[in-house]
């Protein structure tokens, strides 16, 4: 090629050239742009070979990573228990991943099929989970659902099934898949987990019990010596607790006091109502014990008992936030006293601004005193007493309330009774 060069060289430097040298001329630049045609096809050729051979290697290399990739995502798949499914809906293709045939514990060789995976689903939860897959076709979005599988051997084996959805441009369900898990080592640690936790509120509770009874023994002795002061009083404190509870339940029953009364409320109202007078340990006997009426000043002091007996539940309330029987009792202890249309004290408190358990507590206090001697009356009878009563309905005391001491007076008519009967009196 150097040859031609020089020789095209010499050509071009001819000033003048003969017809000879042009024909030469152009003979000569043909043969040279061939060469360097034929030159660029062979750096392009040799260039193509060298960069497909790159790109082989590189293919090479990624296709040994994926390799690894979907090595190391089985080897994950087992570890973890989790295993692969799609189900394709234009061509009704279904695809397990090894692991998904491990976790159903089925050969590789058996043709991934509806009916083959619910040959493994529990007869229990069968119909259940055939009508999840039903709605598969239909539902879009993820969701999930746990159930039991059954194998060969009658073991059972817990899963957790995750699905998704794949649609076409129309909103058409075109491929479900998603993932199942074995979580049967994981539900026997939550079963066992809770079982665990119930017990350990069963030892709670019976604590609480043990506590709650205690403070209550302590409590009543407190209540029954501040009682023990007016020998008239009689079995007060046991009575107007189990008036509260009856009168709790039959309320209970009315659409009014529903989103009130639960059994809670009436189990703490039967605890809490002996906490009402205890504000009267205050009291000094010549005004507690007083025959007579007492004048405008005595009844001040008097009304001041439920102030005092609030003040003291506070200050144990402090160690106890949150127990509901104490803050009943306080709203007992401070508003007992007031009556429904005002003219109460301490704070003049009308209708349902009143606590409903100082509401309950009202007429079960009066009803009790009205039916017992004291020092300034004889005891009343129950017929007497229920006519003072319904005539204080709308004023003193809730009308509702005292409509449903009306329709249940009977028996606390025999409560009354019964409780004096036990106890001696």
């Amino acid at each position: 090629m150097e040859r031609e060069c020089l020789i095209l060289h010499d050509v071009l430097n001819n000033k003048r050239p003969s017809d000879k040298n042009e024909d030469i001329l152009e003979l000569a630049l043909e043969s040279y742009a061939k060469l360097i045609d034929d030159k660029i096809q062979n750096e392009l050729l040799t260039r193509l070979v060298l960069d497909h051979s790159a790109i082989a290697r590189r293919l090479e290399v990624l296709n040994k990573e994926l390799a690894r990739s979907e090595e190391l995502l089985a080897e994950a798949q087992q570890i973890a228990m989790l295993g692969r499914w799609d189900i394709y809906r234009d061509t009704k293709e279904i695809y397990w991943s090894k692991s998904f045939y491990d976790i159903l514990e089925l050969d590789y060789s058996h043709k991934p099929s509806a009916e083959l995976y619910f040959s493994r689903v529990h007869p229990d939860d069968y119909e259940d989970v055939k009508k999840s897959y039903e709605l598969m076709a239909e539902r879009k979005g993820l969701w999930t659902k746990k159930y039991r599988l059954l194998m060969d051997d009658k073991r059972e084996k817990w899963v957790h099934l995750i699905f998704n959805t794949k649609v076409d441009s129309k909103g058409r369900v075109v491929h479900n898949y998603g993932t199942i898990q074995d979580i049967t080592e994981m539900k026997k640690a939550e079963d066992e987990l809770k079982r665990y936790s119930q017990h350990l509120e069963e030892l709670v509770e019976e604590k609480v019990k043990e506590i709650s009874e205690s403070q209550m023994a302590t409590i009543y002795a407190l209540i029954k010596l501040s009682e023990s002061r007016d020998d008239d009083t009689g079995n007060h404190i046991e009575r107007t607790a189990s008036f509260c509870q009856l009168l709790a339940k039959r309320a209970k029953e009315l659409p009014d006091f529903a989103d009130e009364i639960d059994d809670k409320f009436v189990d703490t109202i039967y605890k809490a109502s002996p906490l009402h007078d205890i504000g009267k340990v205050g009291i000094p006997d010549s005004i507690l014990l007083k025959p007579g009426k007492l004048t405008d000043e005595e009844f001040e002091i008097m009304k001041t008992h439920v102030q005092i007996g609030y003040e003291t539940l506070e200050k144990v309330q402090e160690q106890y936030a949150y127990n509901d029987f104490l803050k009943m009792g306080m709203e007992i202890t401070l508003y007992h006293h007031e009556k429904w249309d005002g003219s109460g004290y301490l704070y003049g408190l009308n209708g349902e601004e009143i606590p409903l358990s100082a509401r309950i507590m009202a007429i079960a206090d009066v009803y009790d005193a009205l039916r017992s001697k004291r020092i300034y009356k004889e005891a009343f009878s129950h017929e007497k007493s229920m006519d003072i009563i319904v005539a204080s309905s709308g004023s003193h005391f809730d009308p509702r309330l005292v409509s449903t001491l009306v329709e249940n007076q009977e028996e606390f008519k025999l409560l009354y009774k019964l409780i004096n009967y036990v106890s001696g009196v």
